[in-house]
């Protein structure tokens, strides 16, 4: 009985020590991926700061946003499978008690002594131990499982640089947004005015009641432009608010502090940039070798595994009391599989030339993308240019048309569509600084450099222009004051 009590002390020891050892730290899991993003390891939702810059606004997507998250997850998960490749050289072990109890028998009808044959209880300890491999295919699933890393972390990687530069979309689309309601409030405000003031006229018997309904209708139009675009504000603040994790965006001020550079390099060196950059790219290439181990894997079940199961006893009292272990030693080598693994291994190869043909085919759109992307943003630089010197002449033309109705050389109708140009032109022209900014952060993406790092750096650049403009701020302040 004492020596039972120490079996199931050792049993209950094991027992304890498997539990533990499956105990996982979540936040040790979680660390793996997001060291890699550069994110917290248990992001919260922050709050929202009053002036939330381009930069903030990007630190706070890649913290926050679950999209990077679940992708990490799959990052994970491929590190386990990794470690679960290698689990494969390693024996199972595996302890089964056994307490056998059986009711005693009439002993009347058989020889004398026969019964002692029998045994009406025991209790038995088995250790049993078992290994199967294929040292051809096990060491090279481990290899792809470790280039299936690669792949999940590049897509990882690639998914972050996606989601900043949506964040950044969505920032300057409420930016020309906001812009966009400035202006059309300070049109209407003048359209009001002129309103009340042919009113006045047409009271006075000096102005005709069809010059009075267009600028009514011109006015009308111009609220109908402003709702649509406040509607857009509120639109736009709520994606913005979803891609950087919090709730709502408040009264947060929004300030376009990025200046992009004035000048790129050639395509043919962005294109070269990119070709060592992008992760996507990356991801294909990994792809390509985890296919090619696949190969190797798939034609390594033609060669032999070997088994190994061992068993003994930690404590034994069944018959034969005297036999405390036994061992088999098994070497399986296929010889005929009814063409399964041939046809495992024609699927193998068919993955591996899908793999090559993805990655021709991405470095192909990658050309595509950085000669669009590099063709947008010179354009956008020249609109920027053509929509000023636009604005300025539309300007002028409506000061003039106005000035020519006020000495009656110029219908109203001249001064509504005047007016009307110009208005078009200050909106393309704010619009188009913006979407400078923008081409400039997606010919970052295409070519590989929107990620973490470039993030620190915008947020070092803003940060200066901040300082700069507080300086500017301050000497005019002090300027105004010596002056009075």
């Amino acid at each position: 009985m004492r020596v039972i009590k120490t079996v199931i002390s050792v049993g209950i020891v094991l027992g304890l020590g498997i539990s533990l050892s499956g105990c996982v730290n979540q936040r040790e899991e979680v660390d793996h991926y997001r060291k890699i993003i550069h994110a917290y390891p248990q992001p919260l939702p922050r709050k929202v700061p009053h002036l939330l810059t381009l930069s903030t606004a990007l630190h706070m997507a890649n913290d926050n946003n679950e999209t990077l998250a679940i992708a990490g997850e799959n990052y994970l998960q491929a590190l386990i499978a990794k470690d679960r490749a290698f689990a494969n050289f390693f024996p199972t072990l595996s302890l089964a008690p056994t307490d056998y109890q059986r009711r005693g028998f009439d002993e009347s009808q058989f020889p004398p002594g026969f019964g002692s044959l029998f045994q009406t209880h025991y209790f038995d300890a088995p250790l049993a131990a078992a290994l199967n491999v294929n040292i051809l295919r096990d060491s090279v699933a481990i290899s792809a499982a470790g280039s299936y890393t690669g792949v999940q972390k590049s897509l990882l990687l690639n998914l972050q640089s996606d989601l900043l530069l949506e964040t950044a979309q969505t920032y300057y689309a409420v930016l020309s947004a906001q812009r966009a309601v400035q202006v059309l409030k300070q049109t209407l405000k003048v359209q009001r005015a002129t309103v009340a003031s042919e009113l006045r006229k047409e009271r006075a018997g000096i102005a005709l009641r069809l010059t009075v309904l267009q600028d009514q209708a011109d006015a009308a139009r111009t609220q109908v432009q402003l709702t649509n675009a406040e509607n857009l504000v509120q639109r736009g603040r709520a994606t913005l608010a979803f891609l950087i994790g919090v709730n709502s965006m408040h009264h947060a001020q929004l300030r376009n502090l990025f200046r992009p550079p004035l000048h790129v390099p050639t395509r043919h060196a962005l294109y070269q940039v990119a070709l060592a950059d992008r992760q996507d790219l990356k991801a294909d290439q990994d792809s390509v070798a985890v296919a090619e181990k696949q190969v190797t894997v798939t034609m390594a079940r033609y060669f032999p595994s070997v088994s190994i199961n061992f068993d003994t006893f930690l404590y034994k009292e069944s018959f034969p009391s005297d036999s405390w272990w036994n061992g088999l030693f098994t070497v399986n080598m296929p010889i005929f599989e009814g063409g399964m693994i041939y046809n495992d291994v024609r699927t193998a190869y068919s993955k591996l030339r899908q793999a090559m043909l993805a990655e021709q085919m991405l470095r192909r759109k990658i050309h595509e993308q950085i000669r669009i992307a590099l063709s947008n943003w010179v354009t956008s630089r020249e609109l920027i240019r053509d929509t000023r010197t636009e604005t300025q002449a539309a300007r002028a033309a409506f000061l003039q048309a106005h000035h020519s109705f006020q000495v009656g050389l110029a219908t109203n109708l001249d001064v509504i569509t005047a007016q009307d140009r110009y208005l078009t032109a200050n909106l393309t022209y704010q619009q188009a600084k913006y979407t400078t900014c923008v081409d400039m952060l997606n010919l970052l993406r295409e070519s590989g450099r929107l990620t973490y790092p470039s993030i620190a750096q915008l947020a070092r650049e803003q940060h200066m222009v901040q300082v700069a403009m507080k300086e500017r701020k301050g000497i005019a302040r002090h300027g105004r004051v010596a002056q009075r």
